[in-house]
């Protein structure tokens, strides 16, 4: 157990240090971990590189006993480091591949952003955040929060990202010139992950050049520095919205119901 947890640890600094190393490595990371914004960072590099395929991971205990769903014979889970007891430990994840359907069985009721969710995921940021009404699309709601977040993480975590930069690109950086490219790498990857996970194709609106910060995040320390801020960030604001859609969409139900109901007794 203690080797198997060592090789997943050495395996995860890894990959999370290739993945600052491109455009394409660290962009297809945000397109991935943007849907599975609920576990942290090191869960998420850990499901990367194990199940790259994935599209709804969960415990044994989850899939078995809330969505009443059997692991299948053979099935290999995705093992993550459990942080939360006295030591380190491995638990596993399964994805919905991995399962297997009875007579009661649930699916996984994933959200999805549509046209008509904006006005109400934007009205509801606005209220969250304090962001002006003025700010306009919901790209640029989502593009002023990133800004945002991005520096109050960098107010609150400077101290700590400044002590782990030896022997990566970072480390001849001044503190202005760090604070500078900290919040830049973090801002424009959040908005990167916000607009895959939320608007489609976040390609259309970015570039190689506003990527060029997160290039010298190449030791597994500061790229975890960095991928913990994006993750921290994008769950936080992820979360918001889908309570946004899913209150919508309960409202829409409920309203559709009421409307199917006086079309059964009418005046």
């Amino acid at each position: 157990m203690v080797d198997k947890l060592k090789s997943l640890v050495q395996m995860s600094e890894f990959i999370a240090t290739n993945s600052t190393q491109n455009y394409e490595n660290w962009t297809h990371f945000l397109k991935f971990s943007g849907r599975f914004y609920k576990y942290t960072y090191d869960e998420q590099i850990s499901i990367y590189f194990q199940r790259p395929e994935a599209t709804a991971v969960a415990s044994y205990e989850i899939w078995n006993q809330q969505m009443r769903r059997y692991i299948k014979r053979g099935s290999v889970g995705i093992a993550v480091v459990d942080n939360t007891g006295n030591s380190p430990r491995l638990r596993y994840l399964f994805d919905i591949s991995d399962t297997g359907t009875k007579q009661n069985s649930r699916s996984p009721n994933i959200w999805q952003m549509s046209l008509e969710h904006e006005n109400v995921v934007t009205q509801d940021l606005e209220q969250q955040y304090g962001i002006s009404s003025d700010v306009g699309s919901l790209e640029s709601h989502l593009e002023v929060l990133a800004m945002q977040k991005a520096s109050e993480y960098w107010e609150a975590h400077s101290d700590e990202v400044s002590g782990i930069l030896d022997e990566s690109a970072l480390e001849v950086y001044d503190v202005g010139a760090l604070g500078f490219t900290f919040r830049k790498a973090v801002s424009n990857s959040t908005l990167y992950q916000l607009i895959s996970r939320c608007l489609g194709n976040p390609d259309d609106y970015f570039g190689m050049e506003d990527f060029s910060d997160v290039f010298d995040f190449n030791t597994p320390q500061t790229a975890a520095a960095l991928g913990t801020a994006v993750n921290t960030i994008s769950s936080e604001i992820l979360r918001q919205i889908e309570l946004s859609v899913r209150s919508y969409n309960r409202n829409h139900e409920r309203s559709h119901d009421n409307e199917a109901a006086t079309d059964l007794y009418p005046q």
